[in-house]
């Protein structure tokens, strides 16, 4: 695995991550937005805010007494959410390159925390997401989005194999405990979530298909933290790994991409 952090391998795949903002990101950010259901003038945190895919449509909804903090480590991927938040006029969103784990509280605390498949991105999933429900205030609610289980499927298995046939993976690719794992089913999320000392936990399926031509499977790869496995390859192997990778899906007829996905949200006390 790259020694790249995950902010600097997410700028570093930006251009492929935007093939699939419109057809995938964007309109599961609405999907989260429609359950966090920001109201006008609140506050919110989003959280591992990638484009903006969650942050604009809450910008939309709470207007202009209203105000979004939109958080993330990659710098590429937020310049487009700033860019797309000046084309739409929006000046209540607010686009920063920081660790969400060490950002602070505004004073009374935010009345939403979103964070759309990003929370088993953080370095310790159950501590990190604990300090975000810390920035929330007494009654603020918190909404995650995480891949209902199979979702994306068989992508980072396929990539991780043709990889594999260039390089030593021995090392683990994901952060120990398999985070993405332990929430990737409705009961799982709602336990987790109630774990957390949440109150009103509720999980809701999202169900999500969408076109998958050979070019956007490779940007699925390459615009993904899949793309920290491929940093270091040279050239004429990073080609057999593409070469690999989307013949194995043209053999398994793989058209279609699955982006189910679970939206799970609880109150804290």
């Amino acid at each position: 695995m790259s020694n790249m952090s995950m902010g600097e391998v997410f700028s570093a795949g930006h251009v492929e991550f935007s093939r699939w903002s419109p057809l995938l990101w964007e309109p599961l950010g609405e999907q989260l937005v429609r359950v966090s259901a920001p109201q006008p003038g609140e506050h919110v945190l989003d959280a591992c805010a990638g484009a903006g895919a969650s942050a604009i449509p809450a910008a939309r909804a709470v207007g202009e007494h209203g105000s979004i903090d939109a958080v993330d480590l990659a710098e590429r991927l937020l310049a487009e959410g700033r860019a797309r938040a000046a084309e739409l006029g929006l000046s209540n969103i607010r686009f920063t390159t920081a660790d969400v784990t060490a950002w602070p509280a505004p004073d009374g605390g935010y009345d939403v925390v979103q964070c759309a498949y990003g929370i088993f991105f953080l370095p310790d999933m159950d501590r990190d997401v604990t300090r975000l429900v810390g920035l929330l205030r007494p009654g603020g609610r918190i909404v995650v989005s995480t891949w209902d289980e199979g979702a994306i499927s068989p992508l980072p298995e396929v990539a991780m194999a043709a990889v594999r046939r260039e390089r030593d993976l021995s090392a683990p690719v994901t952060s120990p405990g398999n985070p993405a794992g332990r929430v990737n089913s409705p009961a799982k999320l709602r336990d987790w979530l109630t774990g957390l000392g949440l109150r009103d936990v509720a999980v809701e399926q999202v169900p999500f298909r969408t076109a998958l031509t050979p070019d956007l499977a490779w940007a699925m790869a390459a615009g993904s933290a899949l793309r920290g496995v491929f940093t270091g390859l040279d050239e004429a192997a990073l080609a057999r790994v593409k070469a690999d990778y989307l013949a194995e899906l043209a053999r398994r007829e793989q058209h279609t991409l699955c982006g189910d996905s679970l939206i799970g949200v609880g109150v804290r006390g």
